[in-house]
């Protein structure tokens, strides 16, 4: 058996989705990088309640829902006004906590907080993203190289490509294991000792790709830190032509293994993408080019994935009268909409467009 896909080189367009409806935290045309979150399910593990009646004083008669300033379903985020009146004086409720709203119960507001991550999932290479498919992910899309396997043990990393010497049987033995496979994808014909395959740990490669791999070995490989991808048959033989073809065209270019874990009782085949273009990380910090206007994503917690404009940059101290400290902004706020403006670590966000 061969990789169930192989483009040597083209388009590639792979999806990233949940095994059930979750929460979609990307955008169509957003650039992403390996790391970048593109769906997840929560489950909430704490309920409780507001008494908003009398933390506001409100009248027996008044209607609760007139007084809110969220919605049923809104994530709040601590020092977020929840409820106001419009009286004199008028009088606010602040959220106390990081929550999401659920709605009204006999005159109190119910929240649920404490969110687990059921399952989440990630790009695992550089890509556009392309399309959404509501609920669950994306499709993503870049040019390179593509190959999908047979096996793989549920991790995911990246690294340059290298081979073992095809020419001495392309075997991964503990004569193999140097200093040169550290943070590298190696790729071999096959592994027949288990010592071996354990001892590769302590030199922290990017991962392994094997044509085969004996059934043997596949307890060792789910327990390595680093993916392991088997492209072709559980057994011991070699690489396919086509997909020796594809990985010795691409060696010392950037490799990246996607191959998560079953999710929902789905098994999902393992990937091999290698981008026609080498990615580079943007560091620049963001403190130095964001501004008033800018339309940003949250990257994670309550509001993660979120899309909104920043309405103000906060200075790092509240206490500006000493021109001694330092001014740069520190955190900021962003409005979702005209009922949603909240105030975050600027590290939490990121610029969706750079003008």
């Amino acid at each position: 058996m061969i990789a169930t896909s192989i483009i040597t080189s083209g388009n590639i367009r792979c999806t990233r989705a949940l095994s059930a409806d979750g929460t979609v935290t990307v955008f169509p045309g957003q650039m992403a990088d390996p790391t970048t979150q593109i769906a997840c399910r929560k489950i909430w593990r704490r309920h409780f309640s507001v008494n908003i009646m009398q933390r506001l004083d409100l009248p027996f008669y008044e209607d609760i829902r007139s007084c809110l300033a969220i919605n049923p379903g809104d994530f709040v985020s601590v020092g977020e006004i929840i409820a106001k009146t419009d009286g004199s004086p008028t009088r606010t409720l602040i959220a106390e906590s990081s929550a999401r709203f659920l709605g009204v119960s006999a005159g109190k507001l119910i929240f649920e907080t404490d969110a687990d991550d059921l399952e989440k999932i990630t790009a695992g290479f550089p890509a556009i993203v392309s399309d959404i498919i509501p609920g669950r992910g994306a499709w993503l899309e870049t040019v390179g190289s593509y190959l999908q396997g047979i096996w793989g043990n549920g991790k995911s990393g990246q690294g340059l490509l290298l081979s073992m010497d095809m020419e001495k049987g392309g075997i991964f033995s503990l004569d193999t294991i140097s200093v040169d496979i550290a943070g590298a994808v190696v790729f071999a014909n096959t592994c027949m000792d288990p010592e071996a395959l354990a001892a590769t740990v302590k030199m922290s490669p990017g991962g392994l790709i094997f044509g085969s791999l004996p059934s043997a070995l596949l307890e060792t490989a789910m327990k390595l830190p680093f993916p392991v991808i088997v492209t072709d048959q559980i057994g011991v033989s070699r690489l396919s032509n086509p997909v020796h073809m594809v990985l010795g065209e691409n060696i010392i270019r950037f490799a990246y293994l996607y191959a998560p874990p079953a999710a929902g009782g789905r098994q999902r085949r393992p990937e091999i993408i290698i981008p026609q273009e080498e990615y580079i990380p943007e560091k620049e910090n963001l403190r130095n080019i964001l501004k008033i206007g800018d339309q940003v994503r949250v990257i994670e917690g309550f509001h993660g994935g979120e899309i909104g404009i920043v309405t103000a940059l906060l200075p790092a101290h509240e206490d500006d009268s000493d021109p001694g400290l330092d001014e740069m902004p520190d955190r900021v706020q962003v409005r979702f909409d005209q009922h949603t403006e909240i105030v975050l670590p600027i590290n939490n966000i990121e610029i969706i467009n750079i003008k």
